[in-house]
């Protein structure tokens, strides 16, 4: 009986993860292959001013958000309607004033768009704002698969209006006037659902935990322009079309920054519900690591190892001067294996990420200044490279004294490693053999063998996940 119950409950944990992964990866996937679309169609210019869009989209968003996605995730609901009832004047004033000045300051700074675009993407903005706070709270109610499929249709209409509107005359004002509809109905369809909220809770420590949540939204707003600070230093130092070329060759694909959201949310669910047993946290950790690293190692080695055959097939071509940039900016690919955030955010240590965001961004701005000059946008791709480095090895070090452990304890190290090399070696014999054979075959090649060795990985990760919980309730 013990070992179903076990059973009933990875399995679960198996649908909800699969559901949260569904609901975040359909958007992603619509916007990457309207990315090589765009790339291939548009012009260098209007290719740069539709990327910087989105980077601005995502900054402000985090800077207005500020934490209430991570708050939602990492705390308790009960106890989190509780405190926002009990300090809805304090919140209330603060988030009026954040979204004023935010939006202002995006108004007043916002390069290469007219006054009535800015206005357009300010709409935009807040409707994607408030859609994501619905949509975490969905999530953090047990409704990911609802989540799951109101996604997929929202990314087929997505796709659908970038496509319309490239075949029918391109207007970027078009774009984000169709877009901000879309949006407008995927929150009407999430606010119709409906929900049962629990009862309120007395909140226990409200002073610790403001600090908590103003930690937390200001390593998230420290993150997010630490993610983007390499594209906008150079997007008011270079033109249109070298934005573009430096933007493509440090884009990352979006699968990894998918995984690190849909694994670190999974894990503040799991972890806040049991930070009394740091056994059993380090355990959930470990986890993590071992089911992305079969992901992302083979990615990895196969975007390294055939990355000119990609360029050459995907953006015909247009964008190879990008290759240098883009051969440095994926050595950030090996650490997409897990948030390494998580465990000291549903500890209530707020403050450490916030530093550790803090630290990425001190690293690569100074790092910025020196090599920028020397090696012109090659050194801000490996300014960016190495403050990561530094912010993860922070993260762990810190998370280590959280949980009393030493950070070769906090990470499965030597597994890791392994695979690491024996996946590195396959690719060598793979890229060898291949050479000299004709670029669409050889391209193809490479990516079946890859999706084997991903398919291969996760079946094992699964099979040895369930014999672990069978043996254990033996």
């Amino acid at each position: 009986m013990a070992t179903t119950l076990s059973l009933i409950y990875k399995a679960d944990k198996s649908r909800r993860f699969f559901w949260q992964f569904f609901s975040k990866i359909m958007p992603l996937i619509a916007l990457f292959l309207i990315a090589i679309i765009y790339s291939r169609k548009l012009s260098y210019d209007n290719y740069g001013k539709f990327q910087s869009v989105w980077m601005y989209i995502n900054i402000v968003n985090v800077v207005i958000g500020f934490g209430l996605s991570s708050v939602i995730f990492s705390t308790n609901l009960n106890f989190l309607f509780s405190f926002i009832k009990t300090n809805r004047k304090i919140l209330s004033k603060f988030y009026t004033i954040l979204w004023f000045a935010g939006l202002a300051l995006f108004f007043v700074f916002a390069k290469n768009f007219n006054t009535s675009l800015k206005f357009l993407l300010i709409a935009f903005i807040i409707i994607q704002n408030i859609t994501t706070v619905t949509e975490v709270l969905l999530i953090k109610r047990g409704k990911e698969k609802i989540s799951g499929i109101i996604n997929f249709f929202y990314a087929f209409l997505f796709f659908g209006w970038h496509i319309y509107v490239l075949l029918t005359g391109y207007s970027l004002f078009h774009l984000i006037a169709g877009i901000t509809i879309i949006s407008i109905i995927k929150l009407i369809v999430i606010a119709m659902i409906p929900v049962k909220n629990g009862d309120y809770i007395e909140n226990t420590d409200e002073k610790h935990f403001l600090y908590h949540w103003g930690y937390l939204g200001m390593s998230d707003v420290v993150g997010v322009i630490a993610r983007w600070m390499d594209k906008a230093f150079l997007l008011y130092l270079l033109t249109a079309t070298d934005f573009a070329i430096f933007f493509n060759g440090s884009f990352e694909i979006p699968l990894f920054g998918f995984l690190i959201s849909i694994t670190g949310n999974f894990l503040m669910i799991e972890i806040s519900a049991n930070t009394q047993a740091k056994d059993k946290v380090i355990k959930l950790f470990h986890e993590s690591f071992k089911m992305l690293s079969t992901i992302v190692f083979p990615l990895f080695f196969f975007l390294f190892f055939f990355r000119e055959e990609l360029f050459s097939l995907v953006f015909n071509n247009r964008y190879n001067a990008s290759l240098p940039i883009f051969a440095i900016s994926i050595f950030i690919i090996p650490l997409r294996i897990s948030n390494y955030s998580v465990i000291l955010q549903c500890f209530g240590q707020g403050k450490k990420v916030l530093l550790g965001s803090i630290l990425d961004i001190v690293i690569a701005f100074i790092l910025m200044l020196v090599l920028y000059p020397l090696t012109g946008t090659r050194g801000i791709a490996l300014a960016i490279v190495i403050s990561t480095y530094c912010q993860v090895f922070y993260y762990l070090w810190h998370s280590g004294k959280i949980l009393n452990t030493p950070i070769y304890q906090i990470l499965p190290l030597q597994k890791l490693i392994t695979k690491f090399l024996a996946i590195l070696a396959l690719y060598i014999g793979l890229f060898y053999a291949l050479s000299g054979v004709e670029i669409k075959i050889k391209l193809l090649t490479a990516i079946i063998f890859t999706l084997l060795m991903e398919a291969y990985g996760i079946s094992k990760y699964f099979r040895l996940f369930f014999q672990k919980s069978r043996d254990q309730n033996k």
